[in-house]
């Protein structure tokens, strides 16, 4: 297809768009600047493989029997590569003869609980501060210690009749010295050890032991060999030329053009005659084998693209190129054109500016 774009077709389609049919050769004549720019658009998706292999254990006797298995190296077993290299997959298989069940080696299946410390109970914490006498003195005689205090006289001897409101302490059993709400301990009553100090463990509800988490509870443990033969998807795109041609021009040719294309499934497999010689190394290049590839589609589209710059119409250049009709001739703003536009526009934005500064 590349060779169908000569120069005097190419000519001639622009001199038919400008409404001069028939005038190819002169515009060659008053000078056009023509520069082949063809367009490749290469993508290659590849499916890698991955081999791993890993020791398994589950609890209880666990059926594997379903699983397929392998011999030998890992890395020796068959595996068909994937129909589809865009779809990833993971097929995992068991060494043969690997498997076993084993005693797991824990007490029955269970094991001394942690959060207790196989004790059965946890230390409480004590409740909060007696709302009366806010813990400060809630025994006369022994502050809430059961002994009695050295750093104040004392009331008098035991029976004695002390504070008004006072009751008997319950620590140090004298009359009429500790608060009458908390009775001499300084606090209120825990609600879940009503103080005792002590309460029942929630995890293990007093038995002191838990279930093997490794063995859940059954005291056995199967263990193999797996391995594992994953696939997944590798994608790279090439498109050319580059620089591209301006976005209007890509996305007409996309729309409009007559690509031609090509799909390849296998390493090695021959280019397309008819791709365009300047893509040939960066084709060949992108279409090298990777580590671990197995399978591969690739699909390769192109299509030849001529700008020319005419010198009797410096504000334009004329992108050319094939479509389902012939060729199709798409004019674009040139550089200086647009460098021109970009300097009104800023001038205008100045210019209200500072008429705006002014008002």
């Amino acid at each position: 297809m590349a060779e169908s774009l000569s120069q005097d077709e190419v000519l001639e389609a622009v001199a038919r768009h400008i409404g001069r049919p028939g005038q190819g050769p002169r515009l060659r004549r008053t000078g056009a600047d023509i520069t082949r720019l063809p367009m490749l658009d290469l993508r290659v998706v590849r499916s890698v493989e991955t081999r791993t292999t890993r020791a398994e254990t589950r609890p209880g006797r666990y059926d594997i029997s379903g699983l397929p298995t392998f011999e030998g190296k890992l890395r020796d077993h068959p595996v068909e590569p994937p129909r589809n290299p865009a779809r990833s997959g993971r097929l995992e298989l068991v060494l043969s003869g690997s498997a076993r069940t084993v005693d797991c080696g824990c007490d029955e299946g269970r094991q001394p609980c942690a959060r207790c410390r196989a004790r059965g109970t946890l230390d409480c914490d004590i409740g909060p501060s007696c709302p009366v006498c806010k813990g400060v003195e809630p025994c006369t005689w022994c502050d809430g210690t059961g002994e009695r205090r050295k750093d104040r006289a004392t009331s008098g001897p035991a029976g004695e009749k002390g504070p008004s409101g006072r009751t008997t302490c319950l620590k140090c059993r004298r009359a009429r010295t500790a608060c009458p709400q908390c009775r001499g301990r300084g606090t209120e009553q825990c609600r879940r050890c009503e103080d005792t100090g002590f309460r029942v463990c929630p995890v293990c509800a007093g038995e002191r032991s838990t279930k093997h988490a490794p063995c859940d509870g059954t005291g056995l443990i199967t263990r193999w060999t797996a391995g594992s033969v994953g696939h997944a998807p590798e994608r790279s795109t090439t498109r050319l030329p580059d620089p591209a041609p301006p976005l209007r021009v890509r996305q007409q040719a996309g729309r409009t053009g007559a690509w031609q294309r090509a799909t390849l499934t296998r390493a090695g497999e021959p280019l397309p005659d008819a791709l365009d010689p300047a893509h040939v190394k960066a084709v060949a290049s992108a279409l090298e084998s990777r580590p671990g590839e197995v399978a591969r589609q690739v699909d390769i589209g192109w299509l030849p693209l001529v700008s020319v710059a005419m010198t009797d119409d410096p504000d334009h250049v004329f992108y050319v190129f094939p479509g389902s009709g012939g060729l199709e001739v798409l004019p674009v703003w040139s550089r200086r054109r647009s460098l021109r536009a970009a300097a009104v526009v800023a001038a205008v934005v100045v210019l209200l500016l500072l008429v705006a500064a002014l008002v």
